[in-house]
């Protein structure tokens, strides 16, 4: 144990540095006038610990560490033509450069199919663990829980996961929603309606928190003026049937004077809903989105919007994994980031009162 121990502090001072010779176990039963097998089981003490190794025929000599590999992860999306997957793998990437973690983005280029084997291969694809941009189907929870059981760590992303016993980061879409309906209601619009995608849990969250800001200023949202556009396939082109269903909501006889939609994409199908039934906005209804994708400043008038921090959630997803992979982060637990309101010209008081 003495003799192990000299050696270890004479590696530590530097006396002998990685890959130099130390001496031969002759040499250091001579030295240190002790048998071959003192000698023998000191260092193979310190050969157990890594510190030293033994060349046949040579000695003893420092080991020289072999250098860590480099951390996989996959960053996987539905689809890169959606502006905020490229804002979350940009935030991922930013983080996992500081630690020299490389990121691999993964693209379905808009199919399910492709999507969901993307995810199930995750296990056997050489990554130590991956982001996913939720895909709010029965399908995508499935293939979650089966990654997770087999232990490979992932975090989801955009995804409320009260399904799924996961690591999570999402925007605080309750408040946002809150935030849509106490700017609708301070307007004076009595007679609103909400159009989106209500199987995420996202969206969900977003009516909820626009419904109970709605009802403390006194203003009703009943279920017919709620309307859910969710697609059989929601990485598919939906935007003929949002057009459609902005349309059927927009030419009723009591159509409402404010609209708040799931997101910047259904408000755009909007703006073409308004604009074929000659209708202004603001001046005949006010349109209100979520997300601030970079489309929604260039539209005419500029939208109203709830600014999503996609490329910070992208960020947090990252730091949440990393912490997963040294063993401090606990298998499941969510992330909330906070919103921004951002007022353009697409609201005004509404012209019935």
């Amino acid at each position: 144990m003495r003799l192990a121990q000299e050696l270890k502090r004479a590696v530590a001072k530097g006396e002998y540095a990685p890959g130099e010779l130390v001496a031969s176990e002759h040499e250091l039963a001579r030295k240190h006038k002790l048998s071959r097998v003192t000698v023998r089981r000191a260092t193979d003490l310190l050969i157990e610990e890594g510190l030293l190794e033994r060349r046949p025929g040579k000695g003893l000599y420092v080991r020289v560490a072999e250098p860590e590999a480099t951390k996989i992860v996959k960053v996987i999306v539905g689809n890169l033509a959606w502006e905020p997957s490229v804002r979350v793998a940009r935030g991922a990437q930013q983080v996992a450069r500081k630690s020299g973690a490389e990121v691999q983005v993964c693209d379905a280029h808009g199919s399910q199919a492709e999507h969901l084997a993307t995810l199930l291969n995750l296990p056997q694809n050489g990554a130590k663990g991956a982001l996913l941009m939720a895909l709010h189907t029965a399908a995508f929870n499935e293939a979650v829980v089966r990654i997770k059981e087999q232990g490979f760590p992932v975090v989801v992303i955009d995804h409320h996961p009260h399904e799924i016993d996961v690591p999570a980061v999402v925007a605080d879409n309750y408040r946002g929603g809150a935030l849509v309906g106490r700017h609708l209601a301070g307007l004076g619009h009595t007679r609103v309606a909400f159009l989106g995608d209500c199987a995420a849990s996202t969206v969900r969250a977003r009516l909820e928190g626009f419904r109970d800001a709605l009802a403390e200023a006194g203003v009703v949202l009943p279920r017919s003026r709620i309307v859910d556009i969710t697609p059989e396939d929601l990485l598919a082109d939906w935007s003929e049937m949002v057009r459609q269903s902005a349309a059927a909501l927009l030419g009723r006889a009591e159509r409402p004077t404010a609209v708040f939609c799931s997101c910047d994409a259904v408000a755009r199908a909007c703006y073409r809903a308004c604009a074929a039934l000659g209708l202004r906005i603001p001046q005949d209804v006010s349109l209100v989105g979520f997300d601030d994708d970079p489309l929604a400043e260039w539209l005419s008038p500029p939208l109203t919007t709830v600014r999503q921090p996609f490329t910070e959630m992208g960020q947090a997803a990252m730091s949440v994994l990393q912490e997963r992979f040294a063993g401090r982060c606990p298998a499941a637990g969510t992330v909330t980031l906070p919103v921004e309101w951002i007022e353009r010209g697409s609201t005004a008081a509404p012209a019935e009162r």
